[in-house]
């Protein structure tokens, strides 16, 4: 009998309403972009900021030490893009500018993508480390589920 990887076991879900959620006052979820810069402005900050490795690395430490309860909701959540959860959390923590802006990424070159998303995995096995958890060997595995297993 062959057994599963530690890796694709289930984690342990950590649940937390939406009024604990650091991202949620931080305006993760605003629909507007915020310092009265364009929509246009805001999808490009966001390719600049997702292209700026070290940039990001700094504001992924930030998403993992600040937003303890947003992390805990999120990234225990195995069939969520996790990588691109701390992309879009990274960004608003840096700059204010709130996960409806994130088709900057599609904006990025094939290379630039890989080293932000390798990056974003970095510190998704960082906070699954931190918690006894499995690391995560490969972007892919880290990436959404199917609908199906969404719920």
């Amino acid at each position: 009998m062959q057994t599963k990887p530690n890796f694709l076991l289930r984690m342990k879900r950590i649940y937390h309403t939406w009024d604990k959620w650091e991202c949620y006052p931080a305006g993760f979820y605003e629909e507007l972009p915020p310092n009265g810069i364009s929509k246009s402005q805001a999808v490009e900050a966001y390719r600049e900021f997702l292209a700026d490795i070290p940039r990001f690395e700094r504001a992924l430490i930030g998403v993992l030490a600040e937003w303890k309860n947003s992390c805990e909701h999120y990234l225990s959540n195995e069939n969520m893009n996790r990588i691109a959860w701390l992309g879009q959390a990274a960004m608003c923590i840096d700059s204010g500018v709130p996960s409806s802006f994130r088709p900057g990424y599609n904006l990025l070159t094939e290379e630039q993508k890989f080293s932000a998303d390798s990056m974003a995995l970095k510190y998704l096995n960082t906070w699954l480390t931190e918690r006894g958890e499995e690391q995560i060997p490969g972007i892919k595995l880290a990436g959404s589920k199917t609908k199906a297993n969404l719920y």
